[in-house]
């Protein structure tokens, strides 16, 4: 994508390396497919139990007790049952971040459109992902999600700005300082306007987040100073 990221601290960006324990290339290979399938054992798992309850409330031994993996095994793939949650949805949100700015990049589109479009497919992975989030933001349950999606944001924003500098408003301190305030500022508005659609009985319309996402812009995102 255009731009730069702005991993925010403790945010995983890749799981750890595992230890190679094989020897050669039969070894190399017997590892990838052991790791790919642990990894895909504790996305599953922890997607099921989040959904649940709030991340935060699954303890370790349930995790591995769900994942049929042991203690030892998961330590080499993330430190608690967050950071394994952490892993999934960032990939997910940063994912459709990219491919939507790459497709608004070549096309040119203007910001209010980039963040019509953006507000769809927070829309799709919210809805892909319902379950976890409504048992955790529904009632401000879980900080962790809370938290992942002012980073989406917070980040989302950061891009527009490196998209087009001009839409960065004038004001004191350095542009770094300006770009991560105003970003952060718009991203804990638009984290609110999530958990209250998600307060809304299903089935919830997605026109009506799109809308509100949209309209919240506030005017300096949109017209270039």
């Amino acid at each position: 994508m255009p731009g730069r990221e702005y991993p925010p601290a403790g945010r995983p960006t890749a799981d750890p390396p595992v230890p190679n324990q094989g020897a050669g290339a039969d070894g190399e290979q017997f590892l990838d497919v052991r790791t790919r399938r642990t990894r895909a054992l504790l996305r599953e798992a922890v997607l099921r139990l989040a959904s649940q309850g709030p991340v935060e409330d699954i303890a370790v031994a349930d995790l591995v007790r769900a994942a049929r993996i042991n203690r030892t095994t998961f330590y080499k793939h993330a430190d608690s049952p967050a950071a394994v949650l952490e892993q999934v949805l960032y990939a997910d949100l940063d994912r459709g971040r990219a491919e939507l700015l790459a497709d608004a990049t070549a096309a040119e589109l203007p910001v209010r459109e980039i963040w019509e479009r953006a507000a769809g497919v927070m829309v799709d992975h919210l809805e892909r992902y319902d379950a976890l989030y409504t048992a955790g933001l529904v009632g401000r349950r879980s900080a962790v999600l809370h938290h992942l999606l002012v980073d989406h944001f917070t980040a989302s924003v950061h891009a527009l700005f490196d998209r087009d500098p001009g839409l960065l408003p004038n004001g004191e301190g350095q542009d770094a300082w300006r770009a991560d305030a105003y970003s952060r500022f718009v991203a804990h508005g638009e984290a609110g306007l999530v958990e209250a659609w998600l307060s809304l009985p299903a089935p919830r319309d997605p026109r009506l987040f799109i809308s509100a996402a949209t309209s919240a812009l506030p005017a300096w995102l949109v017209t270039r100073s």
